[in-house]
């Protein structure tokens, strides 16, 4: 069952429109029901059920459904489930037994008749009665224990969602300021020795910082998008490693319209760069593309010394994922290679 039948079924005891018409409906159909039954297990074949009858049937019925919905609220108040539960139930057992048998002598008191509470049928449906009153605390127990589940599960989910958000906003600190004093220094030796290189390096630097602050409040982004920022974010890496970094993409045209979250591809990227040493003689490889609505970024291993990872970064991404989508993020850590595949949304 899922969470929209389990929300459904908490709130067929609220007060609303909605809910009173279709506790009537199913009250009414298992007070006829049960008279139905009660004739048939007594086997008098004469009896002739007036509309009356059948009238008093569904009201009985639904009058012990309707206090035990007004208890049922009366003792959340008083008597909160799951703290209270045990006396709770005990006193709704009491308060409905004692609403059910003012409605027997009340209906004596109509009917002016002591032998007909004799009557076999009736006696079976006092009986039926007694087994709708357990049920019915039962059944709206139950429901106030789901409502309660659902409520909880909702807490759960928004703190969950704020740590993330939170560890998101720590994602985007990647590009903290250490990162952007140092390529200051750089861009300051590139004007002095390199103005002309000095100039594209600003314009990447640029579109970096123009990405992350306007990808910061979005669940997902298009993936050029994400890859038009990170051909800037690698332009800035070349700058500073040359031939040491060497990245290839193969996206193909209908995967670029999907999206993924914000900064994955950097996150992904910087990890590469972050875990693994890169030379000239022994580059650091990267290669990003799509394949059957996937996104696989993989790295070639030149693991640097006494290099700790906590993987926060990654787990973040994965996290991430799991509030978008039920598909899973795979993680290959290889002897030669490190390999993450992504969904495409």
């Amino acid at each position: 069952m899922g969470n929209r039948e389990l929300h459904f079924l908490s709130r067929l005891s609220a007060y609303t429109l909605k809910s009173f018409l279709i506790r009537v409906l199913l009250v009414s159909g298992v007070g006829l029901l049960f008279l139905f039954f009660a004739i048939e297990i007594t086997g008098d074949k004469n009896i002739r059920v007036t509309g009356l009858e059948y009238f008093q049937v569904v009201l009985i019925f639904n009058v012990i459904s309707e206090s035990n919905v007004f208890l049922d609220h009366l003792g959340e108040r008083f008597f909160p489930i799951p703290e209270k539960l045990s006396l709770r139930v005990v006193l709704h057992i009491l308060v409905s037994l004692i609403i059910a048998n003012g409605s027997v002598f009340y209906f004596l008191l109509i009917v002016k008749d002591a032998l007909f509470f004799t009557h076999p049928i009736v006696q079976l449906m006092m009986l039926f009665g007694l087994i709708f009153i357990f049920i019915l605390i039962l059944v709206s127990v139950t429901l106030r224990i789901i409502e309660k589940w659902i409520f909880s599960v909702r807490q759960l989910e928004d703190i969950k969602r704020m740590k993330l958000k939170s560890d998101y906003n720590s994602l985007q600190a990647q590009l903290n300021p250490h990162f952007l004093f140092n390529n200051l220094s750089v861009l300051k030796s590139m004007i002095t020795f390199e103005p002309e290189a000095a100039v594209h390096f600003t314009q990447n630097f640029t579109d970096v910082y123009r990405y992350v602050l306007q990808s910061k409040d979005k669940a997902t982004v298009k993936l050029e998008d994400e890859l038009e920022f990170i051909e800037a974010y690698i332009a800035i890496h070349k700058e500073r490693m040359g031939e040491a970094l060497q990245v290839t993409t193969e996206i193909s045209a209908s995967d670029l319209k999907k999206e993924i979250p914000p900064l994955a591809l950097q996150l992904l990227v910087e990890n590469a760069l972050k875990h693994n040493t890169a030379f000239k003689n022994a580059p650091l490889k990267i290669s990003i593309k799509s394949s059957g609505g996937n996104l696989l970024i993989a790295n070639n291993l030149n693991p640097k010394e006494s290099e700790f990872s906590e993987g926060t970064g990654l787990q973040n991404l994965i996290d991430r994922y799991s509030l978008l989508t039920d598909m899973q993020v795979f993680v290959d850590h290889g002897s030669e290679l490190f390999k993450v595949e992504i969904p495409l949304l």
